[in-house]
């Protein structure tokens, strides 16, 4: 029989302890049913056993240390375990806020419909690190610092704080621990991730949401659509993730209560019935999904059907935008060569995109006198390609982009006229004489 002293913080464990058998009067752990593997090996532990989990704690901190388990809000789908905080700090935030203080750490669990939803979501502070089969555990954190002492000072030299860096460190162990004790599988989200990518043949749209607005086709995000119940004809169609213009990735579930698999039976049976036709088609499911999710107008030319995603226009975006805001904010770190490397593969696409991204930011003219002053140098065939294809990218674009780049080539062709001539013949020739008409270049 293990003996072991029960947390003295927390009535709610004693609760806890009973109902999972242990005799709470002397902290005895139920000898039939005791935890499957010491936690903390070689130092005495607390235990908290919650919905049948045992939960450890060191005991060397256990006066430092409050601990929640309590939640009345809680739901089957969604149960907050329990909640860790610094003592001090906590007692400090409630008497001088009202709360907000101290956590250090906590675990819930959760069911698989709810799972879903929190990997669509932001997700902050939680980690889902765990699953025994039917549900997913994860662990809670911070994600600011939550010390906190009378008047609201930090000391980072002091006692107290050393104390406080030391508890932030026990989350982790208390996390490998309740993932042994318990017998469950470690889960790890990216590999889920993977999965899902690899889990069959998407189609992929690009939406246009300026479209319906203004016509405008530079600026899209891409919707990936599979077959969730039925595959063939006769199955319903469903976007499963979509990506934004600057490549990040957006899982969707369908938020009705129930796990994505049973929703899309449910549907698919609608359907069958006669209802939903709309569904029976990538774009007709994509209008739903765009209509339902982002609330927007759709209109015939809102979405076109594309082989396979365009990373390209989504990383391009993603390096253009980083340039001008270091030239924002960071102008001595950009590189000449690297920003016309970057201005030179921009298509126009990416253009339309940096100018809706960066809307009421004074980002134009800086990036021209960036590109003026790295125009002539070493490499300058090179310099002068790029700029040619600046150019060209923004042929059509709204702002004038046309001025400055005139100055700007004139500007390489006398510095360097045969490696502007020679640069310009490794454009199409289509290209080359729209640079020539469109310019007061070789006039």
């Amino acid at each position: 029989m293990r003996r072991l002293e029960i947390f003295a913080l927390v009535l709610a464990c004693l609760l806890t302890l009973a109902a999972c058998g242990g005799e709470t009067p002397g902290g005895t752990v139920d000898p039939e049913n005791p935890p499957p593997y010491p936690p903390f090996t070689g130092k005495n532990a607390t235990f908290q056993c919650i919905d049948g989990l045992y939960i450890a704690l060191p005991m060397e901190y256990s006066e430092l240390l409050y601990v929640d388990s309590e939640f009345p809000d809680a739901s089957e789908s969604w149960e907050p375990l329990i909640s860790v905080y610094e003592k001090e700090s906590y007692e400090t935030a409630m008497e001088e806020y009202g709360g907000g203080g101290g956590f250090l750490f906590g675990f819930l669990a959760m069911d698989q419909a709810a799972f879903e939803q929190h990997i669509s979501s932001d997700g902050s502070g939680i980690e889902v690190f765990a699953t025994d089969g039917e549900r997913y555990y994860a662990y809670t954190y911070p994600t600011d610092v939550q010390f906190c002492r009378p008047g609201g000072v930090i000391d980072t030299e002091s006692e107290d704080w050393k104390t406080w860096e030391t508890l932030c460190e026990l989350g982790p162990l208390v996390k490998e621990d309740f993932l042994t004790s318990n017998n469950l599988q470690s889960f790890d989200l990216q590999d889920f991730l993977s999965q899902l990518d690899q889990g069959g043949d998407h189609v992929v749209l690009k939406y246009y949401p300026y479209f319906a607005k203004d016509g405008d086709t530079r600026v899209y995000d891409q919707l990936l659509l599979r077959q969730p119940a039925r595959q063939g004809e006769g199955g319903i169609w469903a976007v499963d993730q979509w990506l934004d213009g600057h490549g990040n990735q957006y899982l969707y579930f369908p938020d009705s209560g129930k796990p994505a698999a049973e929703h899309y039976a449910d549907l698919q049976e609608q359907c069958d019935a006669g209802e939903h036709p709309e569904l029976l088609t990538p774009a007709g499911a994509a209008a739903a999904f765009v209509e339902d999710y982002f609330g927007h107008e759709i209109l015939d030319g809102s979405f076109e059907r594309v082989p396979e995603v365009d990373r390209g226009y989504m990383e391009r975006n993603e390096r253009l935008q980083g340039l001008v805001l270091d030239l924002e904010f960071r102008p001595e770190d950009v590189d000449g060569m690297d920003l016309l490397s970057c201005v030179g593969e921009a298509t126009a696409d990416n253009w339309g995109a940096l100018g809706r991204f960066m809307y009421g930011s004074d980002w134009f003219q800086p990036l021209m006198d960036a590109v003026a002053e790295a125009a002539v140098g070493e490499e300058q065939q090179a310099r002068d390609k790029a700029v040619m294809s600046f150019f060209l990218a923004t042929r059509d674009a709204r702002t004038d982009f046309r001025t400055p780049l005139d100055e700007i080539l004139q500007t390489q062709a006398e510095a360097d006229l045969s490696a502007f001539l020679s640069a310009l013949e490794e454009f199409p020739e289509e290209d080359q004489t729209y640079i020539q008409f469109n310019t007061s270049i070789l006039k």
